[in-house]
């Protein structure tokens, strides 16, 4: 009796083996983890992190030269535009006053010139000539009284000859008084006029070129805004190219992203934006696109592998944000809006050929299904054509 329970048993299990081997067509072990066919909301994005930045930035650089005398500003402070940043050393203040001084002499002189000399001066001059006129006639009547004496013998040879050199020496005098009052009446020379005048613009320059260096010696705020860099100090002498300071406009913050160049391709100016980071607790939406820099530029990876990038910008209107600037944060684009669709995880379709296929569970079996697919944003994709709402569709298979 013993014996046939034995026998009785065995064959049970087997049966019930079996039957199990049949309901499982021959999966036995297999277990599937499955996902179920949804609707929802998709879009595609690209996504890449930004940097906050302004629209309005303005760089100050030293030039090797100046020693920096003055800082009137410190890190993080407010700047009104107009207001003094700093200053450099400058010793153009006593050259600007000598060739002031020049000039104002230059102009004395020129401007008397011009005026001529006065009426007393004139009039001496004539006075003068009327003299040496006087002495030249009475030298005249003594050389022809000395010519009479001396042809009758009455004065000797060298007295005529005495009369013959004053005579001639006060016509030569009445030459020399006659032109210099011709200069007294007609005034300054046109060549006289040009080289003066020529002299001033000289001066005039050198003042312009030391009031220039004045003004280079002192760093104004062009706009109102943030001192964001600071890399000076009192006494340095910052070589040139050298960036010493650098003011932001907190009114125009940007975020400027660095897209790799396929997907800087995808993204249009005015499309919508998104800036979101969890470890910042920053989530700002309703963002544009506002411009798409026009060259692109080649970078290095960590790994060290040539990168094409190209540079976007997005707008933040929200501009009392606290947000500081040069802060790394999340930013999406959308390139194509949100819209209802059936949506599986992207990892459960694959390709054979041309074609995709998904894995979906019937009656607890696996049934490989062609699908047709839409836009994915690297988590779910688009399901056009099928599968049905509430159908599950296998995303690993895993052993019991």
């Amino acid at each position: 009796m013993k014996k046939k329970l034995i026998i009785a048993l065995v064959i049970l299990s087997a049966l019930a083996a079996g039957i199990f081997y049949l309901l499982t067509a021959g999966n036995v072990g297999i277990k599937y983890e499955t996902v179920e066919v949804e609707k929802g909301k998709i879009g595609k994005y690209v996504e890449e992190a930004g940097t906050t930045s302004s629209r309005n930035v303005r760089s100050y650089y030293g030039n090797s030269v100046r020693k920096v005398e003055k800082i009137e500003v410190e890190l993080g402070d407010y700047v009104k535009e107009g207001q003094l940043l700093m200053k450099f050393e400058d010793n153009s203040g006593r050259e600007i006053q000598k060739v002031e001084k020049q000039i104002e002499a230059l102009k004395a002189t020129y401007n008397e010139a011009l005026l001529g000399p006065d009426f007393e001066i004139i009039n001496n001059a004539k006075l003068e000539i009327s003299r040496i006129r006087s002495s030249v006639d009475l030298a005249k009547k003594n050389k022809v009284r000395m010519e009479e004496l001396s042809t009758s013998g009455a004065v000797a040879e060298i007295e005529l000859e005495k009369a013959v050199n004053d005579l001639v020496q006060l016509q030569n005098s009445l030459a020399v008084a006659q032109n210099s009052y011709n200069r007294l009446v007609k005034g300054l020379s046109e060549n006289m006029k040009t080289k003066y005048e020529a002299e001033i613009d000289v001066l005039l320059l050198s003042l312009e070129t030391l009031e220039k260096d004045r003004e280079d010696s002192m760093i104004y705020a062009d706009f109102d805004g943030i001192v964001t860099e600071l890399n000076t100090f009192e006494g340095d002498i910052p070589y040139g190219g050298l960036e010493i300071l650098e003011i932001q406009d907190p009114s125009e913050k940007i975020v400027l992203i660095d897209f790799m160049a396929e997907d800087a391709l995808l993204v249009k100016t005015g499309m919508n934006a998104i800036v979101t980071d969890k470890n910042l607790n920053v989530e700002i939406d309703n963002l544009k696109v506002e411009k798409i820099h026009p060259k692109a530029f080649i970078v290095f990876s960590e790994l060290g592998v040539e990168e094409n990038r190209q540079r976007v910008e997005i707008n933040l209107p929200q501009s009392d944000i606290e947000l500081s600037f040069g802060l790394k944060v999340k930013t999406k684009i959308m390139i194509e809006e949100s819209k209802e669709a059936l949506l599986i995880p992207e990892d459960t379709v694959y390709k054979e050929g041309m074609k995709k296929y998904v894995d979906v569970l019937e009656d607890g079996k696996p049934v490989q299904r062609e699908v047709v697919t839409g836009i994915g944003n690297n988590r779910l994709i688009e399901i056009k054509e099928g599968l049905e709402e509430g159908e599950r569709v296998i995303l690993k298979y895993g052993e019991s």
